[in-house]
């Protein structure tokens, strides 16, 4: 919860127990109000709604199967049941004088809640006994209630001067805010207005406990445990209208184990993809039905229907420009642009890279020999085996120039193995392209080098053309290895080598490259 509205929920909590001090500590405030009709049907009909909301969650947590919900159920079902029991026994309506049965039935029934509400906070694994958790609730309720009512002992006992014993409160208390610190780190993983309703139940309730045990009876001090009684139901009551009207269904969702919650997220996934479908596919009938299950109108679904139209149009020139988009540009860096347009700013970084080249040996002769339309066919063939290898490892390929190509490892994406990846990458390319070269021996091979070290890497041309690329004395090193290459070849920088932990690699001593004044020290890889 936001900050203010935190503090605002603290002091709403705080107030009845400021109210209650203020009682105690002024006598003459705590004014005796013995009105027995007025308590009977107040505490009735507070106790009655709440049973229905109980009862409507127990009919969600058995649809659902959830533990979590029907043990909230539970505890609800238990201390406005008890409540309900408190409120016919009130000494002058049914009854001729007070009993023990009359005071100890809600403390009785919030000490049962506690119990099922701490239970509740569990993240069950396994079933639960729910029909014989039901039934022996059920029966204690059902006992007491006769035993209280038909004035039959030991209920029927004049009642102390006590209520509830402060340990059993003591304890009763802990347990309910165990329980809401539960719930409340629930509400953070998932916020929702039933969970923070549930925990505005709970604390209120621990104050019930803490009211019946001080309080005086039939004094203001002694209703204002009923009045803490009726504003945790009335609460959750609030809660679960509010989440009707705004939903329509689900409406203890939120309350429900984490099994149970991803199993919802999936249900209502499939079924508005079904409402999707049936609105695209003009199926009012079925989309009708399935915006039922949602809680929605006619209205409603052709409000839906309108933008569903809307949006698949927008849907459908976004996934053809996504396609294009992709066609044109490494993976790595679509994605990068997509989640991040402000990347494709002129200007870059330097990053530790490792640059692969590879092109094909005597492609210029065999162009000479070939039509244009054949040069196509070849490159698309070995472009076609090459460029998955490349992709897999999770290079980038910045560019294709006639019959090279250009990869980078560890830009855009970070990869703290990219030499390692590079040099599989170049292996895997080699044995692809081998069948090909097989079946084709007039072909050209490719030649592959690779090599490590900084480079400046991001996007360079002009504010109305410019394309993602890499420079620096690393990457024209990796360009002149390739030049070095035999056909089927694979030569690496030393940096490369020590990098990726290659072991089956020749040396080949310090190469002079072109345009270059130190040399170069290289390695050959074997390809297996």
């Amino acid at each position: 919860m936001p900050v203010p509205r935190v503090v605002i929920w603290t002091l709403h909590l705080a107030l009845p127990l400021a109210g209650l001090w203020l009682l105690l500590a002024k006598p003459a405030t705590d004014v005796r109000w013995h009105d027995a009709v007025s308590h009977f049907w107040l505490v009735l009909v507070v106790a009655v709604v709440n049973v229905i909301v109980g009862i409507r969650m127990n009919v969600a947590a058995k649809r659902r199967d959830d533990a979590r919900l029907f043990l909230v159920s539970l505890a609800f079902l238990a201390s406005s049941g008890f409540f309900a029991l408190h409120a016919l026994a009130t000494p002058g309506v049914l009854l001729h004088h007070a009993n023990v049965g009359f005071d100890l039935a809600q403390p009785v029934g919030l000490v049962i809640a506690a119990g099922f509400a701490v239970a509740s906070s569990v993240e069950w694994k396994r079933r639960l006994p729910i029909t014989a958790l039901q039934v022996v609730l059920g029966a204690l309720i059902v006992a007491w209630g006769a035993v209280s009512l038909l004035d039959l002992p030991p209920l029927n006992a004049p009642p102390g001067p006590r209520e509830v014993s402060p340990p059993v409160a003591a304890v009763t208390i802990a347990l309910y805010l165990y329980a809401a610190v539960r719930y409340y780190l629930l509400h953070r993983r998932r916020p929702s207005v039933m969970l923070i309703s549930v925990i505005t139940a709970f604390v209120l309730l621990a104050e019930a406990m803490f009211t019946v045990t001080v309080a005086h009876k039939w004094q203001l001090s002694w209703w204002e445990w009923h009045l803490l009684l009726a504003l945790a139901f009335g609460f959750v009551a609030y809660s679960a209208y509010v989440q009707y009207s705004e939903r329509g269904a689900g409406l203890f969702d939120a309350i429900t184990l984490n099994q149970t919650a991803r199993e919802i997220r999936a249900e209502y996934g499939a079924a508005l993809d079904e409402l999707v479908t049936a609105l695209e596919d003009g199926n009012r009938s079925a989309a009708a039905k399935v915006g039922a299950r949602f809680g929605m109108s006619e209205g409603q679904v052709a409000v839906l229907d309108r933008a569903a139209y809307s949006l698949s149009a927008e849907r459908e020139v976004s996934r053809k420009l996504d396609m294009l988009f992709r066609h044109y540009l490494s993976p790595d860096v679509a994605a990068a642009l997509i989640a991040d347009p402000e990347q494709a700013a002129l200007g870059g970084q330097v990053v530790e890279v490792t640059a692969l080249f590879a092109d094909l040996r005597g492609f210029t002769t065999f162009s000479e020999a070939v039509s244009p339309g054949d040069i196509v066919v070849m490159l698309n063939r070995y472009h076609g085996a090459a460029v998955p290898c490349i992709l897999d490892n999770g290079g980038t390929i910045v560019q294709f120039v006639g019959d090279a190509l250009l990869a980078l490892f560890n830009a855009p994406a970070r990869q703290t193995d990219h030499a390692a990846r590079a040099v599989r990458a170049a292996l895997e390319m080699q044995r692809a392209v081998e069948s090909i070269a097989a079946e084709n021996p007039a072909w050209p091979r490719f030649r592959v080098g690779a090599n490590t070290g900084p480079a400046l890497v991001g996007n360079i041309g002009s504010e109305q053309l410019r394309g993602f690329n890499a420079m620096g004395d690393a990457v024209n090193v990796a360009a002149r290895l390739q030049t070095l290459a035999s056909p089927g070849e694979v030569i690496i920088g030393e940096q490369t080598m020590l990098a990726a932990g290659v072991r089956a690699a020749i040396p080949l001593g310090d190469l002079q490259v072109k345009g270059r004044v130190q040399p170069v020290r290289a390695y050959r890889v074997v390809v297996p």
